[in-house]
């Protein structure tokens, strides 16, 4: 039971010189799914479902630019070219299913956060495998490579490179999830 301010001129039951007064109302706070929703949650798991393909789409033409010169960072732009590439088939599911919760946020809360946590949890959990993987490449016994392989060898300062933004979107992906269920649904 809340108090709310009333005016009995807002009511139409008095005039213009009606008086205020403190009216009490009944309100469940269990079925008031927009008082737990704001719109940075929308905006916060939207920018952060598409930093994969962001990266993609930054890294494409970068490595164009690049055009394979043998670089360290021309190593490291191709290597994510490849891993998004390919991994657009783990990422454009994933990433549905966070945009499908964002957009269920403001409507229904709870289920727009279910969604958007189960999309973001698997983002993490892809990306981190993704650096776990490039650091065991590194750090593991040398393997011999295919000379036909798409992928070059990265050096463990290339490879430190290549996880950090994949480190950033585990971080905020994790972040996303604690910022919605911080709160009450």
């Amino acid at each position: 039971m809340t108090r709310v301010w009333h005016s009995d001129a807002m009511t139409g039951l008095g005039g213009a010189d009606a008086p205020h007064r403190f009216v009490e109302t009944e309100k469940d706070e269990r079925c008031s799914h927009r008082t737990r929703w704001r719109p940075r949650d929308t905006a916060w798991v939207t920018g952060v479902a598409l930093l994969p393909v962001l990266l993609l789409v930054v890294s494409v033409p970068a490595a164009l630019i690049e055009d394979n010169r043998g670089t360290l960072i021309g190593d490291v732009l191709g290597t994510w070219n490849l891993v998004g590439i390919f991994g657009l088939v783990v990422f454009v599911p994933v990433v549905t299913v966070s945009l499908f919760g964002a957009g269920a946020l403001a409507q229904q809360f709870r289920f727009g956060r279910l969604l958007a946590s189960i999309g973001s949890v698997a983002m993490a959990l892809v990306v981190a495998a993704t650096v776990i993987g490039a650091v065991a490449d590194v750090v593991g016994p040398p393997q011999r490579r295919d000379p036909n392989s798409w992928s070059v060898p990265l050096s463990p300062f290339a490879t430190a490179l290549f996880v950090i933004p994949y480190l950033v979107i585990a971080v905020l992906n994790v972040y996303v999830v604690i910022r919605l269920w911080r709160r009450t649904g």
